[in-house]
């Protein structure tokens, strides 16, 4: 089965503002989730826990992206949603979260 990789506008407008030596390495690490196998592979994919269950985490150096995996038309796709520096990437994403789980 093929897998699909996705970027939400926030994870291309944060991969967009790196240096060009930056975002080759995003480009390496995001293109490596198509081959990834659903398990964790410390220290560069955990699943997240608590409020964030059912997230995945990808580090690129000192930045995370936060991911979920899905199924569409019979078609994996890996959900890239949230990219940010590790100091506040959490933070940020579970605010993110909660408010979209307040308007629904």
């Amino acid at each position: 089965m093929k897998t699909r990789v996705r970027l939400s506008a926030q994870v291309q407008g944060y991969f967009a503002a790196r240096a060009p030596d930056g975002r080759k390495v995003f480009r390496a690490a995001l293109k490596s989730l198509a081959s990834w196998k659903g398990r964790a592979d410390p220290p560069r994919i955990r699943f997240l826990e608590d409020e964030l269950g059912g997230y995945v985490r990808l580090r690129v150096g000192a930045h995370r992206v936060i991911f979920a995996e899905a199924s569409a038309r019979g078609r994996r796709e890996i959900q890239c949603i949230f990219a940010g520096p590790r100091s506040t990437v959490y933070e940020a994403f579970a605010e993110l979260v909660l408010d979209e789980l307040t308007r629904a």
